[in-house]
């Protein structure tokens, strides 16, 4: 009962931080892996778990979900696409292969985070864009803790983008991506369901406040708490697959 709670309560700061801009998912993936689960398990225990969050954050905005979903229809599909391969191969990668590789992903997720992104008029933009989306689509499916920051990086070097479109932007992506890799996870036989029920219960909270509070965020809160852990959790990973 208290791995139960000790998840939940994860589970709804990781809900406040991805509705507010992301990235937090690094802070729980750690925690589901220190109750002994294996690192595949861990990841799409993980993904089905705070998934809600990033709908429930769409609760302040959703007036404006179906201009979204139009504006954006095109990225969504293509994020949705390369999610599809990247599930396939997490299901099918050889577990002791997959815990050599997740402290560099977990690593990389974290300093994604400190990705300084310049807006600019591009006229190569939309194929970059497009790249970009599939690249966090796949990333999505394979591992996942992260993809929201690197949703965000790829939109922010629209200029025409505002910086109060790009969080609902990102939430609808990153939501309707992880979606469809939840779907290829629950038939994998994989998942660890008691800690899915504790995750989604606090995730559905977290990503509700943190919808409401985006705009009064302060960023340099959320990015030193998810560094901090994911540096953490990425040592001690490193640790324990690689030493």
């Amino acid at each position: 009962m208290l791995e139960f709670l000790l998840i939940a309560a994860v589970g709804l700061l990781v809900g406040v931080i991805n509705g507010m801009a992301g990235g937090a998912s690094v802070i729980s993936f750690p925690v589901l892996l220190a109750t002994g689960i294996s690192p595949v398990s861990a990841a799409m225990t993980n993904s089905i778990g705070i998934t809600p969050a990033n709908f429930f954050a769409l609760i302040s905005i959703r007036h404006r979900i179906k201009e979204l979903a139009r504006e954006y229809a095109k990225l969504i599909w293509i994020s949705i696409t390369a999610t599809i391969l990247g599930a396939v191969a997490l299901i099918n990668v050889p577990p002791e292969l997959f815990e050599k590789i997740v402290p560099f992903l977990l690593l990389f997720a974290t300093l994604s985070l400190l990705i300084k992104v310049k807006p600019k008029i591009d006229p190569r933009l939309q194929v970059k864009e497009n790249i970009g989306i599939a690249a966090s689509g796949f990333y999505c499916g394979y591992f996942g803790p992260g993809q929201g920051v690197m949703v965000i990086a790829v939109l922010a070097r629209d200029a025409r983008r505002t910086t109060l479109d790009l969080n609902p932007a990102k939430n609808l992506i990153v939501g309707c991506t992880s979606i469809v890799s939840n779907v290829i996870y629950i038939f994998s036989g994989l998942v660890h369901w008691p800690f899915v029920l504790a995750l989604l219960a606090g995730s559905t909270v977290g990503g509700t406040l943190g919808g409401r509070g985006a705009t009064r965020m302060n960023p340099n809160f959320y990015k030193g708490l998810v560094l901090v852990t994911g540096l953490g959790a990425s040592a001690w990973l490193f640790a324990k697959y690689l030493l």
